[in-house]
């Protein structure tokens, strides 16, 4: 069985227009119980992210909350799943690139945001990888037999 990352998605992601400052950003954080805000251009078009760890971060650095979101946030290099990709694929884009949230893009349409707990909240993926873990160290071991 093969599961795609629309399954996964739990609702409309959120946004913030590029201009708004890291306090909008908390504050919309903190209001709708989520890690991450999709950044946004005027025209819409997603054209980064900013994490709750974006902004501890600035903030340490001596950030006032007045700064930009895309001064804070990861803009320019999204990293991105379509709906109809692998929860597989999408945990492998995770770890490679050591982040917790994939914004999810259907062609130029921003369609949500998975996260690693939505990954591992669903039982039936776990069950899942853990099959296809097994497999590949089953086959490992027949193919290291010669």
């Amino acid at each position: 069985m093969n599961f795609t990352v629309d399954k996964i998605i739990k609702r409309e992601p959120f946004i913030i227009n590029g201009n708004a400052n890291i306090k909008d950003a908390i504050n919309t954080m903190s209001k709708e119980n989520i890690g991450l805000l999709v950044i946004v251009n005027d025209a819409g078009k997603p054209i980064g992210v900013i994490s709750e760890r974006d902004i501890i971060r600035a903030l340490a650095r001596g950030k006032d909350l007045n700064t930009k979101v895309t001064e804070v946030g990861v803009v320019g290099r999204l990293v991105t799943v379509s709906p109809s990709d692998s929860i597989y694929r999408a945990a492998l884009l995770m770890n490679d690139h050591k982040i917790r949230h994939l914004v999810v893009m259907d062609g130029d349409k921003l369609r949500g945001v998975i996260s690693i707990r939505d990954i591992i909240s669903e039982e039936r993926i776990i069950s899942r990888f853990a099959e296809l873990a097994e497999a590949k160290a089953i086959d490992a071991e027949i193919s290291g037999a010669d």
